[in-house]
C-alpha cells in the first residue's frame, strides 16, 4: 500500500496565530491610546477648570486696600493749589516744567496740570489722563474756573486717592496690585528681553527658548539661563508648587498652553507683573512689582529709575540669592548685566547707561518695610472700627477696596503742628504732655484726619478714640441750644441768676459750684453766660430746663453712655473721647442737622460691586433758628469771650468755638470751626496730673497753630427766616419796642415776642466808697 507524502491536514498554519496576536496587540494599544487620550482630555479639562477658576475669580488673597479721599473737582468748587501740590508730592508725583508722563505735574499761580496715573475708581481701570485745572482767586479761597481732560473741556475730574494701608490676609501675602497701564514701558521691555523675549510670539511653551537656554547652559558649563516662558513662570507661581519633578513640568506646560488659549498676552503679562515672587519681608512674601518697588526702594512703581528697574528684573532670577541687603556686590553685578541688555536693545542711551552702572544700589537702609499703617495708625484704627460695624467678618473678604475721607495734607499738617505746638507749650507745662485731635468736614461729618498722640506713626494708645476724659465746659452749648429752642422763654438777652448756690445730695454731700474767677455778678445774660463760660448761670439754666431734658439732648447729639442725673453733669462731669466730642458738636455747628462723623465713604468688592456707600442722614435735630443763635454766641466766644485770643492768633478770620477746662486744669479742651472744618483738640497727661493749662492757654493754641498752617476760611452765617435783629433792654433782657438807654441789638426769634413799650426805672447809682470807708465802714 502506497502512502502519500503530502502535508497532513491536521498541521496548523504558524502564521495565523502570529497575525492574531498582532491584531489583538494593536487593538489593545488602540484602546489603551484611546483611554489615554480620554484621560488626557479629562485631565486637561480639569486643569482648564483650575486655570479659569483662579484666573477669572479671586486670583490672589488680595489685602484689603484702604484709600484716602478721592478728590473730585467741578466748576466753581473750592480748591487750594498749595495743598494740592503738597499732597501730589506726598503721593510720589514729580513737579516738572513740561508734563509728559504719568506721575508728573506742573503748577503756576492759576493753573495746575496733572498727568494722572491709571486707577480703578470702581468701574474698571481708567487709563492715565492729562488733567488741567484753571483756578480763580476769591477773597479767601481759590475756586475752579475751567477743567480739561487731554485738552478737551469737561465738567468734572477726579484724582486717584492715596493708599493709606493694605490689611494683609492670614496667608501673609502682601501685594500692591498695578494695572498694566501703570507699569513704565521701559520696565516691561526690560522684563521681556531678560525673561522671555519671544513672549508675544509663542503659545505658552517656546521650543526655541528651550533650545537657546540649553545651548547657553552647555556653553557656560552650568545653568545660566532657563527655558521657561513667562507664561510657564506664571503657572508655576500661581498654580503649582516649586517641586522640580517631570510631572510638575508636564502640568506647567499644559496649563501654560491653556492660559495662552484663553487669555490675551496683555492679560497674562499683567498677571505676571502682580504675581512674580520678588523677596521676603520676615513672614510676608513680596509678590509683584508694585510691592517690590516699595519694599526695595520706598517708591511707587512709576517713580523707579533705570538702575532700580534693572535691579528688580535681575532679582527675579533668585530673590534669596540676589538679596541686596546681604549680597550687595552680587546684586550689583546682576543689575549691571541687565543694564547692559537695556543699552544693547536701545532702551536707554549711553549716558543713561554709564550713569546707571556707576550708581549705588539705592535700596532702603533697612529691610523693615515701613507700612502705611505705621504712618497713620490712629486713623486706620477708626477705619477698622467702622468696617466692623458696616460689614460682617464674612463680608470683609479679601480684595475689597475701602475709600475713606482721609486727607493726606490735613493729616500731615496735624502731625507737624502737634509736635511743634507741644514743644512751645512746654514752657508752661511738663514736656511729656500728650494730645489728640480730630478734624472733620463741618457740613458732612467726614473725618479727614486723626492723631491720637504727639508721636508720629506710633501705633500705641490712641487717645482720640480711647482716652475718655471729663469734658468740662464743652457741654455748655448743648444746654444753651436746648434753651434757645424754647424761644418764647429764652433768647440771647434773657437774664440768668449769677449768685451763689448750694446743692445737697441725699447722702449729705454738698456741692457749691463757682465761676472760674470765683466772682458773682448777680445777673448775666444768656449770651454772656456762654461767651464768658459762667458756671452758675449755666447750672441755673440747666436746672430750669430739667436734668432729664438735658440728658435727652446729650443722647440726641450722640453720647451713647448712661448719664447719672445730678447737677454736676451740667458742668461737664461726664467723660468723652475726642472722637465722641467731635460727634457731639457736629449737629450743633451744622444748622441743627444730624451729621454722622465717619471715615468710610465707599466700599467696593473685588468684583467691582458697591458694597456700601455713605449717605447723609439729613435729619434735623434742632431748628435752624436755635442753631443760628447758638452759632452767633459761639462766634462771640472767639471774638470777646474765653477764646478771644483767636482775634490775633487768626487775624482777620471769623471763626467760632468753645473752650473747656476741667478740675485742677487736668484737661485742656478746645472745639473750634471755620467755614469748612470742625476741629476737636485735647491736651493733658496720661496719668491725669494737672497741666497748668486752661482750654484757652493750651488746646486753643494748638487749634490756632493748626488753622494757620491749614488756612482758615472765615465762616459765613445768614439769619434764617424768623430771626431778626431785635432791641433788648440790657438790664432786664426784655424785647423793647421803644428806645431805652442801654438797649442792645441781638438776633432773636421774632415770633410771639411780648414787646415792652416803656423803659424800666433807672436805678440810682451807688456812691463808690472811699478806701477809708471800706476799711472802717460808714453810716
Amino acid at each position: 500500500m502506497v502512502v502519500s507524502k503530502g502535508k497532513s491536514t491536521n498541521n496548523k498554519n504558524p502564521v495565523a496565530p502570529q497575525k492574531s496576536k498582532l491584531r489583538r496587540f494593536v487593538w489593545f494599544m488602540f484602546k489603551l491610546s484611546l483611554l489615554g487620550l480620554l484621560v488626557i482630555a479629562f485631565y486637561t479639562l480639569y486643569l482648564d477648570a483650575r486655570v479659569v477658576e483662579k484666573f477669572e475669580g479671586q486670583r490672589w488673597k488680595i489685602p484689603v486696600q484702604v484709600y484716602g479721599k478721592v478728590h473730585r473737582f467741578y466748576p466753581n468748587s473750592p480748591i487750594n493749589l498749595s495743598h494740592l501740590k503738597r499732597e501730589l508730592t506726598l503721593m510720589g508725583y514729580k513737579r516738572v516744567t513740561k508734563v509728559s508722563n504719568p506721575g508728573q505735574f506742573a503748577l503756576s499761580k492759576s493753573r495746575i496740570i496733572i498727568f494722572r496715573r491709571a486707577f480703578d475708581f470702581g468701574s474698571g481701570v481708567e487709563y492715565p489722563e492729562k488733567i488741567m485745572i484753571d483756578v480763580n482767586q476769591g477773597q479767601e479761597q481759590q475756586f475752579v474756573s475751567k477743567l480739561y481732560i487731554d485738552e478737551q473741556p469737561t465738567d468734572a475730574v477726579e484724582l486717584e486717592p492715596y493708599l493709606i494701608d493694605r490689611i494683609v490676609p492670614e496667608s501673609k501675602e502682601d501685594r500692591v496690585l498695578v494695572p498694566l497701564q501703570s507699569v513704565p514701558e521701559k520696565l516691561l521691555d526690560t522684563l521681556l528681553v531678560v525673561e522671555d523675549r519671544d513672549f508675544y510670539f509663542h503659545h505658552g511653551v517656546s521650543p526655541l527658548g528651550i533650545a537657546r537656554a540649553l545651548y547657553s547652559n552647555i556653553k557656560a558649563g552650568r545653568t545660566v539661563q532657563g527655558g521657561s516662558t513667562l507664561t510657564q513662570q506664571l503657572v508655576k507661581n500661581m498654580y503649582l508648587t516649586r517641586d522640580k519633578t517631570i510631572w510638575r513640568k508636564v502640568n506647567e506646560a499644559i496649563m501654560a498652553l491653556l492660559l495662552e488659549y484663553r487669555y490675551s498676552k496683555d492679560q497674562l503679562l499683567e498677571a505676571y507683573i502682580n504675581e512674580v515672587y520678588l523677596g521676603q519681608h520676615y513672614a510676608n512674601g513680596i509678590y509683584g512689582f508694585g510691592l517690590a518697588a516699595e519694599f526695595y526702594f520706598g517708591k511707587n512703581i512709576a517713580q523707579l529709575s533705570n538702575e532700580q528697574m534693572a535691579t528688580l528684573v535681575g532679582v527675579i532670577k533668585g530673590p534669596s540669592y540676589y538679596d541686596p541687603w546681604r549680597y550687595e556686590e552680587r546684586v550689583k553685578r546682576r543689575r549691571d548685566l541687565v543694564l547692559k541688555l537695556m543699552f544693547d536693545h536701545e532702551y536707554i542711551s549711553k549716558d543713561e547707561y554709564l550713569t546707571a552702572v556707576n550708581s549705588s544700589l539705592s535700596v532702603r537702609s533697612s529691610r523693615k518695610l515701613r507700612t502705611k499703617s505705621q504712618k497713620f495708625p490712629h486713623y486706620l484704627q477708626l477705619v477698622k472700627k467702622e468696617l466692623s460695624e458696616l460689614l460682617s467678618p464674612q463680608d470683609q473678604h479679601s480684595g475689597i477696596r475701602v475709600f475713606t475721607e482721609f486727607s493726606l495734607y490735613t493729616q500731615t499738617t496735624m502731625e507737624n503742628v502737634a509736635e511743634t505746638s507741644l514743644e512751645k507749650l512746654a514752657g508752661t507745662a511738663e514736656h511729656d504732655l500728650e494730645t489728640a485731635m480730630v478734624v472733620s468736614e463741618k457740613n458732612t461729618g467726614a473725618i479727614v484726619g486723626v492723631i491720637g498722640g504727639k508721636q508720629k506713626g506710633y501705633a500705641g494708645f490712641n487717645r482720640a478714640v480711647n482716652a475718655s476724659r471729663p469734658i468740662g465746659s464743652l457741654i455748655k452749648p448743648a444746654i444753651f441750644v436746648s434753651a434757645l429752642e424754647r424761644y418764647q422763654t429764652y433768647q440771647l438777652a434773657t437774664m440768668l441768676d449769677d449768685k451763689a448756690i448750694t446743692f445737697k445730695a441725699d447722702n449729705g454731700d454738698v456741692w457749691q459750684p463757682k465761676n472760674y474767677d470765683g466772682k458773682f455778678s448777680g445777673k448775666a445774660s444768656l449770651q454772656d453766660s456762654l461767651v464768658k463760660s459762667l458756671n452758675i448761670p449755666t447750672v441755673n439754666l440747666g436746672m430750669a430746663l430739667g436734668l432729664e431734658n438735658v440728658a435727652q439732648v446729650m443722647h440726641l447729639l450722640g453720647y451713647q453712655h448712661d448719664i447719672t442725673l445730678r447737677p454736676s453733669m451740667l458742668l461737664g462731669a461726664i467723660n468723652m473721647s475726642p472722637v465722641e466730642v467731635n460727634q457731639f458738636y457736629l449737629p450743633m455747628v451744622n444748622n441743627g442737622y444730624g451729621v454722622y462723623g465717619h471715615t468710610v465713604n465707599k466700599i467696593i468688592s473685588a468684583q467691582g460691586e458697591t458694597v456700601y456707600e455713605h449717605m447723609p442722614e439729613n435729619v434735623q435735630y434742632f431748628s435752624e433758628q436755635a442753631s443760628y443763635l447758638l452759632d452767633y454766641a459761639l462766634t462771640k466766644v472767639a471774638k470777646e469771650g474765653t477764646a478771644k485770643s483767636l482775634t490775633w492768633r487768626l487775624k482777620g478770620k471769623t471763626v467760632a468755638g468753645k473752650t473747656g477746662t476741667t478740675n485742677d486744669q487736668r484737661d485742656s479742651w478746645y472745639v473750634g470751626y471755620d467755614d469748612q472744618y470742625l476741629v476737636t483738640t485735647w491736651i493733658g497727661y496720661d496719668d491725669n496730673q494737672p497741666t497748668k493749662l486752661t482750654g484757652s492757654s493750651g488746646a486753643l493754641v494748638l487749634y490756632a497753630d493748626f488753622m494757620n498752617s491749614l488756612g482758615a476760611v472765615s465762616k459765613l452765617s445768614t439769619p434764617p427766616d424768623g430771626v431778626d435783629e431785635i432791641a433788648f433792654e440790657a438790664k432786664t433782657g426784655y424785647p423793647m419796642a421803644v428806645d431805652c438807654e442801654g438797649n442792645v441789638m441781638l438776633p432773636a426769634v421774632n415770633r410771639g415776642l411780648a414787646m415792652q413799650y416803656s423803659c424800666s426805672e433807672p436805678q440810682p447809682a451807688k456812691k463808690k466808697k472811699s478806701w477809708l470807708e471800706r476799711i472802717f465802714g460808714s453810716d
